[in-house]
């Protein structure tokens, strides 16, 4: 058997035992009763007897009792006293209930009954003080627990059971300044929530007080930091263009979910989902669905905006397939717009795709079996091909593919029906005769207006006749080149001009016409210059440069006109100088209309300034000028 684990306290005893007197009823006070006499005899006793069993426990270690083991209605009172020392003084709340449970069923009329009771007083209150502890911890139910250990009957349960009434009172009030604290927070009003969490430090409470105050006071200033952070972001959202709002939701996304102004950031993210979707849908009415396809993609998931944005993705999907023009592809695309219900906004534009794309995939698949029947190529199957693709409306979305396959194939049967003549024709080319060419060209003529091989047949046409013209007109515009080379410019002019206009050779007709009548106006320009210098007057001789200037450079005459023009202006400067013996400003004149183009003509300009000089004599200072008859000076 175990040793006790603590020897008995005599001074405790004798504590206890006045305090058992005290506590004795009315009658038990008389005189001889409150001898110390009496007491002493009463007080040794007891207190011999517990040291009889203290030290016949210490003496016969095997006669020291097993507590754990022990069984409680069958032990005696002074053991069950033993045993709940013995717990109560781990000081544990678990040992001192269990210390009460022992001694709580020994008898009123027991001698130990007063001590008991004094103990239990004493553990309770010693309940109390760890409940108390744990209630300054934070751990308040836990310390009601405790409290509620205490029994009921005994008197320090009136202290316990206030005490509990203050905790309850004290709990409440702090949990409503953590909710008030908490609800401003939410509301962004930084200053009020900060107030109220003040109110906590003034409570007698240490978790409260502390942990709980500075939790608060962190969030508060959290809050109002992460706040500040959205100021930028309120306005951001307030746009209508992709990046700023996605710019606002990244800078919305940075606030923690702990954090108070968390609720603030998950409203701007709402927002500005709500702003991407209507710019997608935008793009949507603007057949963008890249554009929609792309910004639904970045737009945040909001449990509200969740079905709107997977219908703008499924349509932007739809859209995406049904480019293609495949009928697998345009049956995914449907199959996308079915998940659009009849209550979205844009149930009405998925009805209205599915509505064309269905019409599209029986219109393909009326275009695959006419371009079936057309691929053998012969005109009977290109024609059924033809009438398979006219039942395809116009206004169809492959109305005007089933147009442009039907001109194909139509042009595929002209090209059969008329390669025959284009055949005929270059054979009858060939042969590189007026007549064969003749020929050809009347067979390419059958071919009308408007069929596929009508263009290319009129290029072969026109490039035949203008070799038929040019073996026509050729010996004709060679005669008039043998004319003009032997001076009868007239003549081959109108040789030349029996070439009619449009003629593959008019062209160069006409260069060859405008040359020789240039060279023919130059002659006639030659002759009547020279006409005019035989008066020999200084106006005539004028007149003669003035026609033999208008011989073209590119004249063979120019050197033969350039020189008479030299010769006839060295004639009229001969008299003005002959003028000028008599009269200055006759001769002035004449020099002066000498043209700069002829040879005279510095020479002429020198003697004008002689001339010039002799009018204007030197006036010696002092003396009159002189006059003639006419008062000019002499």
């Amino acid at each position: 058997m175990a040793k006790p684990t603590s020897r008995f306290d005599y001074e405790q005893a004798t504590q206890i035992t006045k305090q058992l007197v005290n506590q004795m009823p009315q009658w038990l006070r008389l005189p001889f009763i409150r001898s110390w006499v009496f007491w002493a005899i009463i007080t040794l006793g007891i207190s011999g007897g517990l040291v009889y069993l203290a030290l016949g426990l210490l003496l016969n270690p095997k006669a020291v009792p097993n507590c754990p083991e022990m069984f409680v209605p069958m032990s005696s009172a002074s053991l069950r006293v033993y045993c709940g020392q013995l717990a109560a003084s781990k000081q544990t709340l678990p040992d001192l209930v269990t210390a009460m449970n022992l001694v709580k069923d020994i008898a009123p009329n027991d001698p130990t009954h007063s001590y008991v009771e004094s103990n239990v007083q004493k553990w309770s209150l010693a309940i109390l003080r760890l409940a108390e502890s744990s209630y300054q911890d934070g751990k308040y139910d836990e310390a009601l627990n405790a409290a509620k250990k205490v029994p009921n009957t005994v008197p320090a349960y009136k202290i316990v059971a206030k005490r509990m009434g203050q905790w309850d009172e004290t709990w409440k009030k702090a949990l409503a300044f953590d909710r008030e604290t908490r609800e401003l927070l939410n509301t962004s009003k930084w200053v009020n929530a900060y107030a109220i969490a003040v109110k906590l430090t003034h409570l007698n409470n240490n978790y409260w007080a502390t942990t709980k105050y500075q939790e608060l006071a962190d969030l508060v200033q959290i809050a109002k930091a992460d706040s500040s952070k959205l100021d930028e972001a309120h306005q951001l959202v307030k746009s209508t263009e992709i990046k700023p709002l996605l710019k606002a939701v990244e800078m919305a996304g940075k606030i923690d979910v702990k954090s108070f102004a968390h609720a603030e950031a998950q409203t701007i993210i709402a927002t500005a989902a709500t702003q991407m979707l209507k710019l997608a849908k935008a793009r949507l009415d603007a057949n963008d669905w890249k554009g929609a396809l792309e910004i639904a993609n970045k737009t945040p998931d909001s449990p509200e905006l969740k079905v709107e944005r997977e219908n703008i993705i499924n349509l932007s999907q739809s859209q995406s397939h049904a480019v293609n023009g495949t009928i697998s592809e345009l049956e995914t695309a449907i199959s996308l717009l079915q998940s659009i219900k009849s209550d979205s906004p844009l149930y009405a534009k998925a009805q209205k795709f599915s509505g064309a794309w269905q019409i599209e995939i029986q219109d393909l698949a009326g275009l695959q079996r006419a371009r079936s029947v057309a691929a053998t190529g012969t005109v009977t199957d290109l024609q059924s091909a033809i009438t398979e693709a006219q039942n395809i409306p116009t206004n169809h979305p492959r109305g005007k593919e089933a147009t442009q396959v039907v001109t194909e194939w139509r042009k595929q049967i002209e090209t059969v029906e008329d390669t025959p003549y284009v055949q005929a024709a270059d054979t009858l080319a060939a042969g590189n005769t007026i007549e064969g060419v003749q020929n050809a060209i009347a067979q390419l003529s059958q071919i009308r207006p408007g069929r596929a091989l009508y263009a290319p047949s009129q290029v072969k046409i026109k490039q035949w006749t203008a070799d038929v013209q040019r073996a026509e007109d050729g010996p004709i515009l060679e005669q008039a080149d043998s004319l003009a080379n032997g001076g009868d410019l007239a003549g081959a002019i109108n040789m030349a001009q029996r070439i009619g206009s449009g003629r593959a050779m008019s062209a160069q007709r006409q260069e060859r016409v405008n040359d020789w009548q240039a060279q023919l106006q130059a002659v006639n320009n030659l002759a009547a210059a020279q006409k005019l210098a035989q008066n020999g007057t200084p106006e005539s001789l004028l007149g003669a440069i003035q026609a033999a200037a208008r011989v073209p450079k590119s004249s063979s005459l120019r050197t033969q006109a350039q020189s008479a023009m030299d010769n006839w202006s060295g004639q009229m400067l001969e008299v003005a100088q002959s003028v000028a013996t008599s009269d200055l400003r006759r001769a002035i004149s004449i020099a002066k209309v000498i043209p700069s183009r002829t040879s005279a003509y510095t020479p002429a300009q020198n003697f004008m300034q002689q001339w010039q000089q002799q009018l204007t004599p030197t006036v010696v200072p002092g003396m009159p000028k002189s006059t003639d008859d006419n008062g000019l000076p002499n």
